[in-house]
């Protein structure tokens, strides 16, 4: 099974937002709106197979100095394929091409960074994420949510 790895093209932004909806159903995953995806489609990269779409990662740029990794989702019958890990180190190298940003994310599955890299820290590290995102979440009194930094 050959997985491709590109930049995620306008064909794409029905795929990504069922893959994303999918996930935001569960409450793992922030909901992203078709007209979200569309202006930022530039920052999405996603797996394909067999010409399919089967995951899909994108980042937040905060300011040029701060990037979140967000939106980093599997189809359920690709997952433990190694697709999500490649997706993550195209989405990081994809940053560095252009940036040394400090490269973070909030998740629910901390090893799975933890073993490409990322280290955890306090939420508090990143306010611009908690005035942006976290302001408006259902969740925020509860947070079970981990943050991590990317190192080099």
């Amino acid at each position: 099974m050959e997985v491709k790895i590109r930049e995620a093209e306008e064909k794409d932004i029905e795929d990504i937002f069922s893959l994303l909806k999918h996930y935001a159903l569960l409450g793992v995953i922030l909901e992203r709106e078709r007209e979200d995806i569309r202006s930022n489609l530039g920052t999405f990269i996603v797996a394909e197979i067999s010409g399919e779409l089967k995951g899909v990662a994108t980042f937040y740029d905060y300011d040029g100095n701060l990037k979140e990794i967000r939106s980093l989702a599997v189809h359920n019958e690709f997952r433990s394929m190694g697709i999500g890990g490649r997706l993550l180190k195209a989405i990081i190298n994809r940053i560095r091409e252009k940036s040394s940003a400090r490269i973070f994310v909030l998740t629910y599955r901390p090893d799975f960074f933890k073993h490409y890299g990322f280290f955890e820290v306090s939420r508090e590290e990143f306010p611009e994420k908690i005035w942006k995102d976290c302001a408006k979440c259902k969740d925020r009194e509860n947070c079970s949510e981990t943050a991590l930094v990317y190192k080099d």
